[in-house]
């Protein structure tokens, strides 16, 4: 049984006729069966007669575009081939037969990214689909293949023009944005020679003893070296950059190199991805994009004043014989709904695609979320990447963005890519404040993808250019959610990773996560897991972590003796307060860390059944394990949400402010987080109510969430209204949670849309009082 099936029974009566009988016989029973299965299988073959066929557009690279779209006359693109769909509802309006676009074999260089918006979209009975033609390998790349003639130059460099590049010039204070194609002269940072991903010119090189740099201090503007160790030409170069592991060692950031000075050994860095933590002793990174430092085989360099590329083959190898393709698009799919407008693009499938050749940007704005995918679906729902390939990508294969819902991402595979297989993000790509905001509008910030299935998939090899991804991640959404079902990840085999296998983070929760092998993970920062969830709120929805198969997590910390240390690498991580869980029925060995660990006051944990060793071990069920595996866990979708909700002071609807207030903003453990709050002194009168939006009768846990500090009150005036009448509360907000998740206030009755409201008042308080966050759910 699927989680998420919403989907009707495609008859909608069987008819049964069974004659009297006074006695059970099993005559009687096998007549009764009998009629069933008659009934079934007429049902079927009257759902069968009743399907229109298909409406049929072809694509092939031998196709002109002024062609009908035919078996015989075929377009060219697959922009036309969206026009084409566009115009079947043009002229007939809703189109009741399902569309295919059927792409014939080849690679389809795409000039720009296939953006699909509602007018795109399919029905449920009429949906459309862009597939491969059968037994035929179609590939979208988002690159462009070099055909020029490569010369070889007297130092034994190849090189080649490449005119679209030339007069490239870097801008380090700007972001770089997502553009359906390059804007002004071509720029790359990728190259794939026979399709894998070449070597930037760089040091230290890939096969050195000790790939490397190391800092022995720094700051977010600058790394220092040991002395002599800075070279003149990195500073020079007009498109240098540093790849660093900093402070804490749980991401890398792209820096571009601004300049440097060699007699103090020290390399300053652009305002591009200038995160919180800092470049300190101990800093792993190397340099490249460095005409200098092409020295090795299989190394390249682009030239932009010249618009001429470089390139240092395996001996022997000549350049005209290989095959060199660079990206030209960041994204090659684009879905894209109106989450203010409330629309979305609905029932869209792709089937049987290769995605290849896409860049990745310099400038985002959160080290752990890089907005780089593929493929992105924002505000799309029932549309799914099935039975699809993505490998030599800069960023994630699939990108779900804001309300996109019930979606599909199954039995897909991800190779080499720049980040991971499956990101999903809300408005906020925050993972410790509410600053970083990448979708600004009001709807925007109340959604997040919720209830899309992610399974049968093989994710490997992944990382390649940024560290902080994985096989799914699955970013903040608001806290309005926590409460909320989340999404369904079963049946996946994750390896290879660069950081965690799955993670959730901030409010995240409702989700099912069975049956995947992940292994060999944590290859490159540390502090993760195969399983990591850090809800950051004790109201996160319930969770399941059932049957996976979790193995060598790696966890490596660098230093500059060139040996690793192996560590902070865990099975499953209960991080931040996540709580709500169970964990059961899983194997788990040979981890750098604990295999089961859960930290920072969790509330409602059932951990049990697991299986640990330091050592190999197969699970009994291990057939039913990764994309093989069909067997799904039965979880009812009432067990996903959590019967209440969590209201924040800035919701004008639910909370009402009296008297005098004032926004702050207060900082979490070791400054890593920030929030706004309001406060009211007690020289003046003032309240604020929560009214809370009782939709089922029953007791409720009440709990408030706020910094203690000791400038506040230690007896404000809180009164609760429940089914029971008015009680008061005397509340000491110099106490609380360190970290400033939820305290509990107490139980109480509340009856169904009845009046009910937690009020919070400064009258005879000693100090401020604080409005931050009430959430309520039923006890069970």
């Amino acid at each position: 049984m699927k989680l998420f099936n919403n989907n009707n029974m495609s008859c909608n009566k069987l008819f049964f006729f069974v004659r009297p009988y006074n006695k059970l016989t099993m005559a009687t029973v096998r007549d009764f069966f009998l009629i069933i299965l008659i009934n079934l299988l007429n049902c079927s073959l009257l759902t069968a007669k009743q399907t229109p066929d298909p409406i049929r557009i072809f694509v092939s690279i031998s196709g002109n575009d002024s062609n009908k779209g035919t078996l015989e006359q075929p377009l060219a693109s697959l922009k036309a081939a969206r026009m084409a769909v566009r115009n079947l509802k043009e002229n007939g309006g809703i189109v009741s037969s399902p569309v295919e676009i059927i792409i014939r074999g080849g690679i389809y260089y795409l000039e720009e990214t296939l953006e699909l918006e509602p007018e795109d979209s399919g029905t449920k009975d009429a949906p459309v689909t862009w597939r491969a033609a059968e037994n035929e390998k179609v590939v979208l790349s988002g690159g462009k293949a070099l055909k020029g003639k490569w010369e070889k130059d007297t130092d034994g460099l190849w090189s080649v023009d490449v005119p679209q590049t030339k007069g490239w010039i870097r801008n380090v204070n700007k972001s770089e944005a997502y553009q359906k194609k390059p804007d002004g002269p071509w720029h790359f940072r990728q190259l794939f020679v026979d399709d894998k991903r070449a070597i930037r010119a760089r040091f230290p090189n890939v096969d050195a003893q000790n790939p490397f740099l190391y800092a022995v201090d720094g700051t977010t503007d600058y790394v220092q070296l040991p002395a002599g160790q800075v070279k003149m030409s990195w500073g020079e170069e007009p498109d240098a950059q540093i790849n660093i592991v900093p402070k804490w060692r749980f991401y890398n950031q792209w820096n571009d190199v601004a300049r440097v000075d060699v007699n103090k050994s020290t390399i300053y860095i652009g305002s591009r991805e200038k995160f919180e933590q800092p470049m300190d002793k101990g800093s792993w990174f190397w340099i490249e994009g460095v005409k200098s430092e092409l020295d090795a085989p299989n190394e390249w360099y682009l030239d932009a004043e010249k618009g001429r590329l470089y390139f240092l083959p395996e001996k022997g190898q000549n350049p005209n014989k290989l095959d060199f393709v660079a990206p030209w698009l960041n994204r090659i799919l684009y879905l894209k709904g109106d989450v203010e407008k409330g629309t979305h693009v609905q029932y869209v499938n792709f089937r049987g695609l290769e995605f290849r050749h896409t860049s990745f940007t310099l400038g985002q704005i959160e080290a752990r979320v890089h907005t780089d995918g593929a493929a992105m679906f924002e505000n799309a729902s029932d549309c799914s990447i099935e039975d699809c390939h993505f490998e030599n990508i800069g960023g994630y294969a699939l990108w779900l963005h804001l309300d996109s819902k019930n979606n599909k991402f199954r039995m897909n595979t991800v190779a080499n890519s720049g980040g991971g297989g499956v990101l999903l993000t809300g408005a906020r790509l925050s993972y410790m404040d509410d600053s970083k905001i990448y979708t600004p509008g009001e709807m925007a910030m109340q959604v997040a993808p919720v209830m899309n299935e992610i399974s049968h998939n093989t994710v490997m090899h992944c990382g390649k250019i940024r560290y902080y991804g994985g096989g799914v991640h699955v970013d903040s959404r608001p806290a309005s959610m926590a409460h909320m079902t989340g999404n369904s990840i079963t049946h996946n085999h994750f390896y290879d990773l660069s950081r965690n296998g799955i993670f959730m983070f901030r409010n995240q929760g409702g989700t099912i996560i069975a049956f995947n092998e992940i292994n060999n993970c944590m290859q490159t920062t540390i502090d993760g897991a195969c399983i990591h969830l850090a809800s950051m709120n004790r109201f996160n929805a319930p969770n399941f972590i059932l049957n996976n198969y979790l193995h060598d997590a790696m966890g490596f910390e660098q230093h500059p003796d060139g040996i690793p240390t192996r560590t902070l690498a865990n099975g499953i991580f209960l991080d931040w307060a996540t709580s709500n869980t169970t964990v059961k029925h899983n194997y788990v060995y040979n981890t750098g860390g604990e295999t089961i660990k859960n930290i920072m006051g969790n509330w409602n944990l059932d951990i049990e059944d697991n299986y640990v060793s330091d050592t190999r071990m197969e699970p009994p069920f291990l057939g039913e394990i990764g994309p093989r595996g069909k067997v799904e866990p039965f979880i009812n979708p009432n067990q996903l949400v959590l019967n209440g909700r969590v209201i924040t002071c800035y919701d004008e609807v639910l909370v009402t402010y009296s008297g005098k207030w004032e926004q702050t903003t207060v900082s979490g453990m070791r400054n890593l987080f920030q929030y706004n709050h309001q406060i009211a002194p007690s020289d003046s009168p003032s309240a604020c109510t929560y009214n809370l939006p009782i939709k089922e009768s029953g007791k409720y846990k009440i709990c408030l969430s706020y910094f203690s500090n000791k400038r506040y009150a230690s007896n404000a005036k809180i009164k609760v209204r429940s089914a029971d009448g008015e009680k008061l509360i005397i509340w000491d907000f110099r106490k609380g949670d360190m970290l400033g998740f939820a305290v509990r206030l107490g139980d109480f009755n509340f009856a169904k849309d009845q009046p009910a409201s937690v009020t919070i008042s400064n009258e005879q308080a000693d100090g401020y009082i604080v409005a931050d966050g009430v959430g309520f759910i039923e006890v069970d």
